[in-house]
């Protein structure tokens, strides 16, 4: 499981970001609509990472080269940092990939409902690389093999948790 490292606090982040407008844009039309890239001001010194967690997840264009290597067919929309103090201009890309139902019973729930532990079914992982858990959509599931290749990379801004996964009898 890909996570921001919240041990990097200073990072180029989107200046008044508006959380709602960001989520429907990301659920909106199709990525290959000119209207479809999303443009942010950013500021500051601070380090650009590779893996923005929050409001929705947001990757450099290399661990985007990455991921398309392994998932093909992820859906993509162009996110722009632009730097006016600096005069440059970043590629990101948010991602949305597949929500898949592949918890399995083993998996582990705090008292309120919410998930506390999670266990996959390895049947109903498929041949997915790359994807998200139903149910607990905000955490993105990557393959052993994809999670090898991006730390092959200087990668920044990240932390790679394992997962259990369970291989029920048929």
């Amino acid at each position: 499981m890909i996570q921001q490292d919240n041990r990097i606090t200073e990072y180029t982040y989107p200046i008044e970001m508006n959380r709602r407008q960001l989520l429907e844009w990301a659920d909106s039309s199709s990525c290959t609509d000119e209207e479809s890239i999303l443009q942010f001001y950013v500021s500051g010194d601070a380090d650009y990472i590779d893996f923005i967690e929050h409001p929705v997840p947001i990757v450099s264009e290399q661990l985007k080269e990455i991921f398309d290597i392994y998932q093909a067919g992820l859906s993509w929309k162009l996110v722009v940092f632009a730097d006016m103090q600096r005069m440059q201009q970043t590629r990101y890309w948010l991602t949305h990939p597949p929500s898949l139902r592949c918890l399995s019973p083993l998996s582990e729930y705090h008292r309120d409902g919410t998930l506390r532990k999670i266990v996959l079914d390895a049947h109903a992982l498929e041949n997915h690389k790359i994807f998200r858990v139903q149910h607990a959509d905000q955490h993105i599931i990557v393959d052993l093999d994809v999670a090898e290749c991006m730390l092959k990379f200087n990668l920044t801004g990240m932390k790679l948790h394992k997962v259990e996964t369970e291989m029920p009898f048929i």
